[in-house]
C-alpha cells in the first residue's frame, strides 16, 4: 500500500517506511493511505479472541507496511507488554446506562499517547534499518507538545539508536506533572525546551523549521541528520490509534453490548483532531461506529467548524483550561479528513493557505454536508468540566481527568439513542490541582499550590475520591532530578539556534 500527499506536492507516492521517516510531506502536506482495508463482522469478532498486541498487529498488517512480518511482530509485541499496567492494554469500563469508557491511560506516561508512541519508535527504527541500504543516515525527531505527546515521545525514543529527539512545550501551558515528566527524562539522545507563548505558537515554529530547506541541508551536512516528527501529523503515530477503536468495538460485540447491525457513537476529547480521526478511519474500515462526536473545551474552534463549515481563528486567543492537551486552535489532522471528504489536493492547498494567511477558511456546502453526516461537535467551559468530574465521581464512583470529563459532558448533549464509547485519554493523577478543585467544589481559577507543592495534592485526592489510587508510574518521575531548564522564544530562528547549540555539544 502506498501513501499520498494531501496537498499533491510529493511528486510520487510513498511507501509506509518512507512516510514514517519523512513525517510530513513537501510543502506541509500530510501522508494518507491510497485506500483503506476492510474488516467484516467476522473479522472484528476474531479480534476479540486475541490479546491486544495481536489485535494491533492484525490491524497494522492489513495496511501492508513494507516491513518483514517478523519485524512487525517483534515491534508490536514489545510495544504492548509489561510497560502497561493492565493486561488488556486498552480495557473497557462499563459505567452503566449504555456508557462505556475506553481507558487509554495504562501506559508508562499515563496518557493515550503511549498507545502510539510505544509502537511508533519501534516502527521508526525498522524503517531506518530498511532505508540504511540506500545510504540513509540518522534522524532528529522534533516534537511540539501540548502536554502528553512530549512525555510519551521521550519515553519511546530515549536512547534509541540512530535518533535524537527534541521536545518543545509551551510555558504555562502544561500541568506541573506533565512538565516534570519531560524535564526529568533520562536519555543521552534527548533534549527538552520550554517555549514562550502557547501551543499553537510552539507548533507553528516547529512546522516552520520543517519547511526550512537550508536548515535541513545544514543538519544533513553537519550532523548526518534528517528531520522527522513524532506528532500525529506522522502516519506512524496515527495508524496505531486505529487499532484501539477496532479493539473496543470487538470487545463491545463480545460482551453483547453491540448486537448485529447495532452501532456505537464515539465521543473523543480532541484538539489536534488525530484521536477522533483514527476513529473515522476505523469506521471506514468497517467498525460498527455511528456518529463521531468531537468534544472541545473553551478553545472550541472544531465544534464551530463542524457546525458551520467555517474554520476561523483570526480573532481568537488561546484560552487556558483544565484540559491543556486540548488547548489548541490549529488542528493539524483536520487536513486529512478534508482530503478524505474531497480527494482534491488543490482545494486542500487553498484552504490551508487561507488558514496560514488570514487565520480562516470555509469549506463548500457539499463538503460540510459530508462532514456533518458523520461528525457532531460540542464543547464545555471550565466550570462545567470540573463540575462533571465531581458529578461522575459522586454518582458512578469513577474519577475522570479533565479531558475525559469534557467528552462525557459533550456526549450528554450530542449522543443519540445508542451506546456511547467515551474515550478516556489520561489518568486523573496527571492533573491533581484541577481534580482537587473539582472534588472540593472550587472555581476553575481558585488558587492552588504550584510546582512541587502541587504534586503533594496527589496524596490528597484519594481521600476525596474513595477508590482512587496514585499510579506507580509516577514514583520514578517524582524521584528524578530536573535535567532541562532552557527557555526559548517561539520563533523558527530561535528554535533552530537552540537545536544547533545542542547538537554542537553546547
Amino acid at each position: 500500500m502506498q501513501y499520498l500527499d494531501t496537498r499533491g506536492l510529493a511528486g510520487r507516492p510513498r511507501m509506509f517506511s518512507e512516510a514514517v521517516l519523512e513525517g510530513i510531506g513537501p510543502g506541509g502536506g500530510l501522508f494518507v493511505p491510497e485506500r483503506l482495508p476492510e474488516l467484516d463482522a467476522a473479522g472484528l469478532d476474531h479480534l476479540a479472541s486475541l490479546p491486544y498486541a495481536a489485535r494491533a498487529e492484525r490491524v497494522l498488517s492489513s495496511f501492508e507496511p513494507d516491513l518483514a512480518p517478523g519485524v512487525l511482530h517483534a515491534a508490536v509485541s514489545s510495544a504492548y507488554g509489561s510497560q502497561f499496567d493492565n493486561p488488556g492494554i486498552a480495557p473497557l469500563r462499563d459505567l452503566g446506562g449504555g456508557r462505556f469508557v475506553l481507558e487509554l491511560w495504562h501506559g508508562p506516561t499515563l496518557a493515550f499517547k503511549d498507545m502510539a508512541l510505544q509502537l511508533m519508535p519501534r516502527l521508526f527504527s525498522a524503517a531506518i534499518e530498511r532505508a540504511a541500504a540506500d545510504g540513509a543516515g540518522e534522524y532528529l525527531i522534533l516534537v511540539a507538545t501540548s502536554g502528553d505527546t512530549g512525555a510519551a515521545a521521550l519515553e519511546g525514543f530515549a536512547d534509541r539508536e540512530h535518533t535524537k529527539i527534541a521536545v518543545l512545550f509551551p510555558e504555562a501551558g502544561v500541568s506541573t506533572l506533565q512538565e516534570r515528566q519531560m524535564t526529568t527524562r533520562p536519555g543521552a539522545n534527548v533534549n527538552v525546551f520550554r517555549v514562550g507563548g502557547d501551543f499553537d505558537a510552539c507548533q507553528t515554529a516547529v512546522k516552520r523549521v520543517f519547511e526550512d530547506a537550508a536548515f535541513a541541508a545544514e543538519l544533513a551536512a553537519g550532523h548526518g541528520l534528517s528531520l522527522s516528527s513524532a506528532n500525529s501529523i506522522n502516519w506512524g503515530r496515527l495508524l496505531p490509534q486505529i487499532a484501539y477503536y477496532l479493539s473496543a468495538c470487538a470487545d463491545l460485540r463480545a460482551r453483547g453490548a453491540l448486537r448485529d447491525g447495532q452501532l456505537v457513537d464515539v465521543c473523543v476529547p480532541t484538539g489536534n483532531f488525530g484521536n477522533v480521526l483514527a476513529a473515522w478511519y476505523a469506521r471506514r474500515m468497517g467498525a460498527p461506529i455511528g456518529r463521531l462526536i468531537s468534544a472541545s473545551n473553551s478553545n472550541n474552534v472544531l465544534a464551530e467548524f463542524i457546525a458551520t463549515g467555517v474554520y476561523d481563528i483570526s480573532a481568537r486567543s488561546l484560552v487556558r483550561t483544565p484540559s491543556p492537551s486540548m488547548d489548541i486552535l490549529i488542528s493539524s489532522n483536520l487536513e486529512r479528513l478534508l482530503w478524505d471528504l474531497t480527494g482534491d489536493p488543490e482545494r486542500i492547498r487553498g484552504w490551508m493557505a487561507g488558514l496560514g494567511a488570514t487565520g480562516r477558511f470555509e469549506v463548500d456546502s457539499a463538503t460540510l454536508a459530508s462532514l456533518r453526516d458523520v461528525f457532531a461537535g460540542g464543547w464545555v467551559d471550565n466550570a462545567t468540566c470540573l463540575a462533571t468530574i465531581a458529578e461522575v465521581q459522586r454518582e458512578r464512583g469513577y474519577l475522570f481527568d479533565p479531558h475525559t470529563a469534557v467528552a462525557w459532558k459533550v456526549a450528554d448533549a450530542a449522543a443519540e439513542d445508542r451506546p456511547v464509547l467515551i474515550v478516556a485519554t489520561a489518568h486523573w493523577a496527571k492533573f491533581p490541582a484541577d481534580v482537587t478543585r473539582a472534588l472540593t467544589g472550587q472555581a476553575p481559577d481558585a488558587p492552588m499550590p504550584t510546582g512541587d507543592a502541587e504534586l503533594e495534592l496527589l496524596r490528597r485526592v484519594p481521600d476525596l475520591a474513595p477508590g482512587a489510587t496514585v499510579p506507580p508510574q509516577l514514583d520514578a518521575v517524582l524521584r528524578r532530578p530536573v535535567r532541562f531548564h532552557t527557555r526559548i522564544d517561539s520563533t523558527p530562528d530561535v528554535v533552530e539556534a537552540a537545536l544547533r547549540e545542542w547538537l554542537a555539544g553546547g
